[in-house]
């Protein structure tokens, strides 16, 4: 605990030590607490911004000074060849369409206003989900999901957080007072990640074809489309809402590569998986619903079981059945840890019920810690993992 205080102190915000400290907030804890909780923990706004970038900056050096190979140190460009190590990565681009025009158009200091607020609305989104803000390009995010932090599902993250961007948008363009847009690239693949630069500077970055891959595809985006890799594509077929935009050009790449536009998430796959076993529990539910409609009263079921036994499956097998028996669907979901967004769901089901955008546009999550599904505001399904 005194670590955190201490390192409280150096931001400036020791009043916020003793509430860090009841509520047995560690150093091990930081790099998980997200914006709700800080603001649960009574930190005003302008401070939570501030840890919430002091704990990036924590996490980075951590793993990056991690060695994965032994021997001596090998420099070559400016490359720490100890602490570099392969990964499965997803990267994703967020680039301010126009800035070109918007830059000729206004002066320094209303380019730089439009500029922080929409490097504001990414990086959250970014971090909301788990993700690293990597670097700033001029008028571009660059983020990676999987390195330094990895978690099982990072390439759902990286769309979930390509469409909070997408998303964001109109709402910011309203906060300006003028039309902004942003063109979004998510690749997925095997990356470098080391510690790169110089003597003078260093920094903890990937690097590889999946990076140039998704910087591409950002710059094949038009204004408030989001490109998906081959690899992505593949990941979340079962999912996605998306066009097929065929075979585009890469600078770097020998082929053409296949991209995808992605327009949403569904929460029921599509009807091609076979459901297998679990019949005893699907006559449970099965009953829950014919109840409900015979007694127009709703009900209330609890799943619980262990990570990776098909709780998420089953309720989507639970949600098809009710689909088709006339219930209008609602869900809210709950990411694994490390993610800041999705963590009310009750607030996402009601928000489902009274702003519907999509019949087939809401979250969904095969990895989900734990998540709930309302059907015609009838039957409430609540789903988690057995506690620890």
């Amino acid at each position: 605990m005194q670590q955190v205080a201490n390192w409280l102190k150096k931001l400036g915000m020791s009043e916020y030590a003793q509430r860090f400290a009841e509520n047995r907030i560690d150093f091990s804890v930081l790099p998980d607490l997200t914006d709700q909780d800080l603001e649960k923990l009574g930190v005003l706004l302008g401070d939570r911004r501030k840890m919430l970038r002091a704990i990036r900056d924590l996490v980075a050096p951590t793993v990056a000074s991690v060695p994965v190979a032994t021997g001596p140190t090998r420099r070559k460009e400016g490359r720490d060849t100890q602490s570099a190590e392969r990964r499965q990565v997803t990267v994703l681009f967020a680039d301010l369409a126009e800035y070109t025009q918007l830059s000729s158009h206004f002066d320094t200091e209303e380019i730089e206003a439009v500029l922080t607020a929409f490097f504001e609305v990414v990086d959250l989104a970014i971090v909301e989900h788990g993700g690293t803000v990597d670097k700033h390009i001029g008028d571009c995010v660059m983020a990676v999901f999987g390195a330094p932090v990895a978690h099982g599902n990072d390439v759902e993250r990286a769309v979930h957080a390509a469409l909070a961007i997408r998303d964001a948008m109109p709402m910011l363009s309203k906060r300006l007072g003028r039309a902004v847009g942003v063109h979004v690239g998510v690749a997925s693949g095997e990356v470098l990640a080391s510690v790169v630069g110089s003597a003078s500077h260093k920094a903890y970055t990937v690097t590889g074809e999946t990076v140039n891959l998704a910087s591409h595809l950002t710059d094949r985006a038009q204004s408030g489309e989001v490109l998906l890799s081959p690899a992505v594509y593949r990941a979340l077929r079962d999912r996605l809402n998306c066009v097929d935009v065929g075979d585009l050009a890469v600078k770097g790449l020998a082929r053409p590569v296949r991209a995808w536009r992605l327009i949403s998430l569904r929460t029921v796959p599509a009807d091609n998986r076979a459901f297998v076993g679990r019949q005893s529990e699907l006559r449970q539910f099965t009953a829950a619903l014919a109840a409900c409609l015979e007694a127009r009263r709703g009900q209330i079921v609890y799943l619980r079981g262990e990570a990776g036994i098909g709780k998420t499956r089953l309720v989507e097998e639970l949600q098809r059945r009710a689909l088709a028996r006339g219930f209008a669907c609602h869900s809210g979901l709950v990411l694994d840890f490390g993610a800041g967004s999705g963590r009310d769901a009750v607030r996402a089901i009601i928000h489902s019920i009274l702003l519907p955008r999509d019949p087939d546009q809401t979250s969904a999550n095969p990895t989900l810690d734990e998540g709930w599904a309302a059907i015609d505001a009838g039957l409430v399904v609540r789903v988690s993992q057995n506690e620890g």
